[in-house]
């Protein structure tokens, strides 16, 4: 089937073919013409790179304090966003009119009046509904400004940071001059939109304000550590607890031997009590003393007696008085003279002594250690209350130090925006920005349209293409039968032979 529809279409171009060079000449002349005729147009394009951020040129030593908390750069990465809003600042009709501003017309030799009054022809029914509903007029460079902005495009390269720009005119000088003026133009609205000139002015004002008020708790906090004697917290709570720990473990230990001094006291107490003072040394039995002075009046009696009756009668009064002398002497001695005195010595108990020493002692120990006790309890409640006192003082001290840090911190924040600010205008000033030109535009070499053999060559194809339709078309209104297929489709049959016609030569 495809074979006998393949050779039904060459007897067809065969029946047919000077309808189809007709056409397809016709077609390829006006593509000939088209592509001879019609000036060249030419591309320039150019890279714009955008950045993270430019923070990482910025060199102050406001900047110098790089911790998690206090980033000397912040890096965001682009996004995509970001790539469309820098697309949008590049094809705006306000740089576009603004690349226009100063820059001269382009060239329209040649077959530039030609396209010029094409486009005008192509204008005028715009002109005529704005005419009709009373429009305001457009100007000749607002005119030429979207001429130009519908030769200007713009696209991001697939991932990455990179856009690219283009704009094709029939001059190559015009459309390298204009791009070079688009991107100068775009770099300075940029520098301008980067940038608040009275922000470094703000900040300043706000640094010397934080700065007198971080001074100010700075005062603050140093007349409170003179009045209170804090110069480190932490070291100075970490004394007296320890000091007030060792206090606790010698008053322990003195506790201790206080109860065992006291202790011993009380026992050496009770054995001294219970021990005697004295103790028997020696015993020695003697004669009673008072008969030694007895005996000798007894025998003086006697003598004087008997001297006495040598003068006297024995019933004599003198001798009466001797004899009762004498009888009261012997009654002395006989009654006396059975009886002997024990003498006993004792001396002092070395027991006793010892252990009133040692009580002497311990009572003495135990008062030292009672007193020593005291001025321990007394010294930890001291230390107690100066631990308390400073942990009060540490929780004013803790505020103020707060105040202090909250002050410097917003005080540093401001100078560094403020640097930050005047880095950046200096950056402004130096062009320095987060976008960047990655490649400057190119003075097209070579028409970017048209291109001769792809167009010669679709011309080609058009007018063939042309040629069979043209050649169709006439067939179908055709009525004549040409083939059996045609017989087929009018009666219905089918062909059983075909009949050659015979020439007679």
């Amino acid at each position: 089937m495809d074979s006998y529809a393949f050779w039904q279409w060459v007897r067809l171009a065969q029946r047919r073919r000077t309808i189809i060079i007709e056409v397809a000449s016709i077609i390829m002349a006006v593509v000939v013409a088209g592509t001879f005729l019609w000036p060249p147009l030419y591309r320039s394009s150019a890279e714009i790179l955008v950045q993270e951020n430019r923070a990482n040129l910025l060199v102050s030593p406001a900047l110098d304090n790089n911790t998690p908390n206090q980033p000397a750069v912040v890096a965001n990465s682009v996004t995509e966003e970001d790539l469309n809003s820098e697309r949008e600042l590049l094809t705006s009709d306000y740089l576009v009119e603004q690349a226009l501003s100063d820059l001269p017309l382009p060239s329209d030799a040649g077959f530039g009046h030609a396209v010029g009054f094409m486009n005008t022809a192509i204008g005028l029914p715009s002109l005529l509904y704005r005419f009709m509903h009373g429009a305001p007029n457009e100007t000749a460079r607002a005119r030429w400004a979207h001429e130009v902005a519908r030769s200007f495009g713009s696209s991001v390269i697939k991932r990455s940071n990179v856009i690219e720009i283009a704009f094709s005119s029939h001059d190559a000088r015009w459309s390298h001059d204009f791009l070079k003026r688009l991107i100068d133009k775009y770099m300075e609205f940029h520098s301008s939109l980067s940038n608040d000139p009275r922000a470094e002015e703000f900040f300043q004002q706000q640094t010397k304000l934080l700065q007198g008020r971080l001074q100010a708790a700075e005062d603050q906090l140093r007349g409170y550590e003179l009045q209170t004697g804090i110069s480190n917290l932490a070291e100075q709570k970490q004394a007296l607890i320890t000091q007030i720990s060792g206090l606790e473990t010698e008053s322990a230990k003195n506790s201790a031997q206080l109860a065992a001094s006291e202790k011993r006291v009380s026992v050496l107490g009770g054995l001294s009590h219970k021990t005697p003072q004295r103790i028997g040394k020696e015993v020695k039995t003697v004669q009673n003393l008072a008969l030694q002075g007895l005996k000798p009046q007894v025998l003086q009696l006697e003598a004087e007696r008997a001297d006495l009756l040598t003068r006297y009668q024995p019933n004599s009064q003198r001798i009466q008085e001797i004899d009762a002398k004498l009888e009261a002497a012997r009654n002395i001695v006989n009654r006396e003279n059975h009886l002997e005195v024990q003498e006993q010595s004792t001396d002092l108990n070395p027991v006793r002594v010892q252990i009133d020493t040692e009580l002497e002692q311990a009572t003495a120990s135990a008062a030292s250690l009672k007193a020593s006790q005291d001025a321990l309890t007394t010294q930890i409640q001291q230390s107690r209350d100066q631990l308390k006192q400073l942990v009060d003082n540490g929780v004013e001290e803790d505020r103020l130090q707060r105040t202090v840090d909250a002050e410097k911190q917003a005080y540093l924040s401001y100078m560094r925006r403020g640097e930050e600010a005047r880095a950046a205008k200096m950056l402004n000033r130096s062009r320095i920005l987060n976008v960047a030109v990655a490649q400057p535009p190119s003075l097209p070499q070579r028409p970017y349209s048209p291109i001769v053999p792809l167009d010669l060559a679709v011309g080609f194809m058009l007018a063939l293409g042309c040629g069979l339709g043209a050649a169709f078309l006439v067939e179908q209104l055709d009525p004549r039968i040409y083939s059996s297929s045609d017989v087929s489709s009018a009666t219905g049959f089918k062909t059983i032979a075909h009949l050659r016609e015979l020439r007679q030569e």
